[in-house]
């Protein structure tokens, strides 16, 4: 069965529809690629984001400001459900192993919710030390990461 892939167009109609905040940057339609740069508030902060996706590669979501803040020496890492490099972090907000995210999905749909989702985690990792949003930390199996989600 193939699936069907939205093409650039569609993903950035769907967010101008769903998230007029976003600004779409750098369209590409050769390439097929596009970047949003917008400012969410899911608690307590306001997060200015920046969204990069190119078909056939998965939305990075990159926090612009303010800063992430690390707990050096917390049981769950310094910060955690994030992919490196440390000078440049992306937030993990699915697993490509399970197939959570497709060129099918919109990321008004999945990605931008799954970000909000993030930071609201990060929100309360920062205040009580331990990370509420489930998944897989770096380095830790399937097996092992389901089993302290359930």
């Amino acid at each position: 069965m193939m699936v069907t892939r939205l093409s650039i167009d569609e993903q950035v109609a769907a967010m101008k529809a769903a998230w007029p905040q976003f600004a779409a940057r750098r369209v590409n339609r050769r390439a097929q690629s596009a970047r949003w740069m917008g400012s969410v508030r899911p608690q307590y902060a306001s997060y200015s984001l920046e969204i990069r996706y190119e078909l056939g590669s998965f939305p990075e979501v990159r926090v612009l400001s303010p800063e992430l803040v690390r707990l050096p020496g917390n049981s769950e890492g310094d910060l955690p459900h994030v992919y490196p490099p440390a000078e440049d972090l992306t937030l993990c907000l699915f697993d490509p192993r399970k197939r959570e995210w497709t060129a099918a999905m919109t990321i008004a749909g999945t990605t931008v919710p799954w970000a909000l989702d993030w930071l609201a985690c990060y929100e309360l990792w920062l205040m009580t030390g331990r990370w509420i949003g489930g998944g897989c930390h770096a380095g830790q199996d399937l097996t092992e990461a389901e089993e302290t989600t359930q």
